[in-house]
C-alpha cells in the first residue's frame, strides 16, 4: 500500500492543548477587528494584536496571537450588520474599537498560548527521515487568500527549505499519521500535515 497525503485544507486548525489532557475544546475569545483591516480573515486565519487591543490579519514574520475560528459580525457593504463565513478585507466601521460598539467587526478566536495547531506544508521533504529532522525547527506562515465560498483561510506553513533552528512564527512539534495503517500523511508529498506550536516571542504580545 503506497503512502498518501490528504488534500490541502488551509489555515491553522486546532488540535489540542499542551497543558491539558482533557477532551474539551479550546478557549474561545471575542476580539474586535481593527477597522479597515487590510487582509480578509477566515476560519484558521492567524491574527495579531494591535496596540489598541484589536486584531489584524498576520503577514509573514508577524507575531501570531490568536487564530480565528468564526466571524461573529461585521458591517457589510449594504450597511447591515451580519455574521459571515469570513470577514472581507478592508471592512470599515465607525465608532470606538470596542465590542460595545454595535458597528464593530467581531471575530471569535483561539488564544495560541500552549495550543497545538495543524497546518499544511506546501512542499515535500526528500525523505521521511529528512522530515523528522525538521521537528523542533521553526518556520513562518505563507499568507494566501481566504476562500470566499468556504470561508477557510489559505494560510500554510512555509516551504520545507525555509525551516530552520531559529525564531519564527511556528515550531514543528509532530508529524501526525492518519488512517488505521498510518500510511496517510506522507511528508515526501506536497501538502503534508504538521502539528505546530506558535513560537512565543517573549515580548508579551502572544496571548
Amino acid at each position: 500500500m503506497s503512502a498518501q497525503v490528504e488534500p490541502a485544507k488551509g489555515g491553522l486548525r486546532w488540535v489540542k492543548s499542551r497543558s491539558s489532557s482533557g477532551s474539551g475544546g479550546p478557549t474561545i475569545v471575542r476580539k474586535v477587528v481593527a477597522s479597515n483591516n487590510t487582509n480578509a480573515l477566515g476560519r484558521g486565519s492567524p491574527a495579531k494584536m494591535g496596540a489598541d487591543g484589536c486584531i489584524l490579519a498576520c503577514a509573514a514574520g508577524d507575531n501570531i496571537d490568536v487564530v480565528v475560528v468564526a466571524i461573529e459580525r461585521y458591517r457589510s457593504s449594504d450597511g447591515y450588520m451580519r455574521p459571515g463565513q469570513y470577514l472581507p478585507a478592508s471592512t470599515t466601521y465607525t465608532g470606538t474599537t470596542s465590542d460595545l460598539n454595535p458597528f464593530a467587526s467581531v471575530a471569535l478566536c483561539i488564544p495560541v498560548k500552549d495550543q497545538i495547531f495543524e497546518a499544511d506544508i506546501p512542499t515535500a521533504a526528500a525523505t521521511q527521515t529528512a522530515a523528522q529532522s525538521l521537528i523542533g525547527n521553526c518556520c513562518d506562515i505563507i499568507v494566501n487568500s481566504v476562500d470566499t465560498t468556504t470561508g477557510v483561510s489559505g494560510c500554510t506553513a512555509e516551504a520545507v527549505a525555509n525551516f530552520a533552528a531559529s525564531t519564527a512564527g511556528l515550531i514543528l512539534r509532530e508529524i501526525p499519521p492518519y488512517g488505521a495503517s498510518g500510511y496517510i500523511n506522507d511528508p515526501t508529498k506536497t501538502y503534508w500535515k504538521g502539528y505546530f506550536e506558535v513560537y512565543e516571542q517573549g515580548d508579551g504580545t502572544t496571548m
